[in-house]
């Protein structure tokens, strides 16, 4: 058994609840992208949080895409997301627009994509058949 997977033949049984779960940590980085933060500013400082988690999230969607095209739409949309997360904190009076946070989350998302191509895709596939075989 090989833990390298072909793009094409990726068949995930609990795709929704991959996908459930992709949109919850997406959900979750808006939220806290655009609520106050309560402590002292860190500066740059934060440039490492915004690379990981943006990495964190192409990383797991990459794990459940099925075709390689598919990998450019999670590639550019969570990219914008980045963008569009420091635009609307433009809006608020507690955070403020950053273009370098926009470019670390974008680095984190290329960073994730290599996820794609990881021995851990394999991994999801094994344990999403472990999983549907046991429920």
């Amino acid at each position: 058994m090989t833990w390298m997977v072909n793009t094409i033949e990726i068949d995930l049984r609990l795709r929704k609840i991959w996908l459930s779960i992709g949109y919850a940590l997406l959900s979750m980085t808006a939220v806290l992208s655009l609520i106050p933060i309560p402590g002292p500013d860190i500066g740059g400082g934060d440039k490492l949080v915004h690379f990981v988690t943006y990495a964190l999230l192409s990383g797991w969607f990459s794990l459940i895409v099925k075709y390689s095209r598919t990998l450019w739409a999670v590639l550019f949309g969570l990219i914008a997301f980045g963008f569009l997360m420091e635009y609307l904190q433009g809006f608020t009076s507690y955070r403020r627009q950053d273009i370098d946070d926009a470019i670390a989350n974008s680095a984190g998302v290329m960073v994730g994509i290599a996820i794609h191509y990881s021995p851990l895709r394999g991994m999801l596939v094994n344990f999403d058949k472990f999983l549907h075989a046991r429920f």
